[in-house]
């Protein structure tokens, strides 16, 4: 978390939720480190094959960087439809931008006793096949969340949290620092 933004005379005039600024850091390692391997294997190939096998060369070429984008297809959603920012008491997730102020406050502080992904999973492996059953009923009469920023599903290695805006519908919004993005919220609703 960056922290706040407004500080001095000019701070005082301005809305404490508009002061707020947040970004959200995605991890670099995979794709740093799948990058470097392949741009290795590349050079080593090259040493090996070229000036007198440069067509075999480049067809590895072709596939090294066809290869680096499947294995980096994850981290480049995660930048297009995941990336957070709270600024100006706006919340934008990936190419959508939200009002703070239309996220209800009931919601963010609900969000903050909602199970993580590990503690859900745990609760429902420890449920009987009845239990289940009934669960299953119910969230199948209930309409499920939106997810804000696009995408079709939470991302590996994401966690999400779920908010409501006052006309009532429900967001679900994956992120990789949970704490720091409802504290941001918390802040920019002033709750």
């Amino acid at each position: 978390m960056e922290g706040t933004r407004g500080s001095g005379a000019g701070a005082a005039t301005a809305s404490y939720g508009r002061a707020v600024v947040y970004r959200e850091k995605l991890p670099r390692r995979w794709t740093i480190a799948t990058v470097a391997v392949l741009a290795a294997w590349v050079a080593y190939q090259g040493s090996v094959l070229l000036p007198d096998d440069s067509t075999v060369w480049y067809v590895m070429l072709g596939f090294s960087a066809f290869f680096a984008f499947v294995l980096n297809a994850v981290p480049i959603s995660k930048r297009v439809y995941h990336r957070i920012r709270v600024q100006d008491g706006q919340l934008t997730v990936g190419r959508e931008t939200i009002a703070v102020e239309s996220l209800t406050a009931d919601s963010i502080r609900e969000a903050r006793e909602q199970p993580a992904d590990a503690e859900f999973a745990a609760a429902l492996a420890s449920r009987s096949r009845e239990e289940l059953t009934r669960l299953r009923r119910a969230s199948r009469a209930a309409e499920p969340p939106r997810i804000v920023g696009g995408g079709w599903s939470v991302p590996l290695g994401m966690d999400q949290i779920v908010v409501e805006t006052v006309r009532g519908e429900s967001l679900l919004i994956a992120t990789h620092d949970r704490e720091g993005l409802l504290d941001a919220l918390t802040r920019a609703r002033r709750i």
